[in-house]
């Protein structure tokens, strides 16, 4: 029976580490991966809302067939508003468009005006099979529909994270003073505990920072406009000011913005700043035509926790927005995760398991030779 609820116990690991690496590479792609939640009976009986639909990602050049499971999001039709569609590609090619329908449905998405024909730049996903049967994990995906009612206050779900980390960690201790002979059992439960506080702040910092680009040239002749640009052709020494994107704080703790770029011709009114509870801030940049060229500037708006303070944060942004989002999300994690170091008593016990382990290994490997 303790080796059955070992196993049923690692299997709950593995699938909540599955959904929080689908969570956060959602939330770098702006795409789903890996797994994908179903929304609705549209695919039943094949899938059932809740389920979790293993995906893989498709590139430019992977041909997508009739009969294929695919996940697309249209820019026309009533699916437009509808954000990320997984239905069946039942006719069509990438020339024309292809036409996809739900197994419940009677008629095709286009049909009932659901969207026109897909394009083949709309698809990104197609679910795996085995075979010909769809891989899955029933019920698993309530998880992520669950998750979304914290869209409109993004910054709950670390601070339930955290709370669930501390009863977590309290359980364990309780139950290692009942239990002296637990072995590694505390010890993974403080890491996993720790790294689930981290994966989550990150994600959540990364769901609402954004990744701008600003395009323009500078020039000695005459000015003009670029496609696609809301700045367009320059000429050198003109000076130009348009609002870049509006910050606002929906959550219920106050938030650090940074605005980080290497573009020595652009200038921010806010290039840092600490927003409040249900305020709002308009960000503005303004280009200073100085060398002739043409620029193609990437702009990272960090949304952070405010864990650090601001002109570190802003030092760190600085440098790599990737390394502030690592340290600040690091830094709740890491003391619950080293605290078997850190408590004397947890630390001798490690200590004597891994030279338990080192000395059982060591006895195996002699008996092989």
């Amino acid at each position: 029976m303790k080796l059955l609820f070992r196993i049923l116990g690692i299997g709950a690991y593995i699938v909540i580490i599955i959904l929080l690496a689908a969570a956060v590479g959602s939330a770098i792609t702006r795409q789903p991966l890996l797994m994908s939640a179903v929304r609705s009976n549209s695919m039943y009986p094949l899938f059932k809302r809740g389920d979790a639909v293993f995906i893989e990602k498709l590139a430019a050049k992977d041909v997508v067939e009739k009969g294929d499971i695919v996940i697309f999001k249209t820019e026309s039709g009533s699916y437009a508003s509808q954000g990320w569609i997984m239905h069946r590609v039942v006719d069509g090619d990438t020339d024309t468009g292809f036409i996809t329908k739900g197994d419940a449905n009677e008629m095709t998405d286009q049909q009932t005006g659901g969207s026109g024909p897909i394009k083949r730049e709309w698809i990104v996903s197609r679910s795996i099979t085995w075979g010909s049967i769809p891989l899955k994990l029933p019920l698993i995906g309530y998880i992520p529909l669950y998750m979304e009612k914290f869209q409109k206050n993004p910054y709950t779900l670390p601070t339930i994270s955290v709370i669930l980390a501390a009863i977590v960690g309290a359980s364990g201790l309780t139950r290692d003073k009942k239990n002296k002979k637990s072995g590694f059992d505390l010890q993974l439960v403080y890491l996993f505990s720790g790294i689930t506080v981290v994966i989550v702040i990150a994600a959540t910092m990364l769901a609402t920072s954004q990744h701008l680009v600003i395009q323009y040239e500078v020039t000695q002749g005459k000015k003009g406009i670029i496609m696609g640009s809301d700045i367009g052709i320059l000429q050198v020494g003109e000076s130009i000011e348009k609002p870049l994107v509006e910050l606002s704080n929906k959550g219920f703790v106050p938030i650090i913005a940074t605005i980080t770029n290497e573009d020595t011709q652009l200038l921010f009114n806010h290039d840092r700043c600490f927003i409040r509870p249900g305020e709002q801030r308009e960000v503005v940049v303004n280009v200073t035509a100085e060398k002739p060229g043409e620029y193609r500037t990437p702009i990272w708006v960090g949304m952070f926790f405010p864990i650090l303070p601001i002109d570190i944060l802003y030092r760190l942004a600085r440098i790599n927005y990737w390394l502030a989002l690592f340290i600040v999300s690091i830094v709740p994690g890491l003391p619950i995760m080293l605290y078997p170091l850190i408590d004397t008593r947890l630390r001798k016990k490690t200590i004597r398991q891994i030279r338990r382990k080192l000395r059982r290994l060591l006895t195996v490997l002699n008996n092989m030779v």
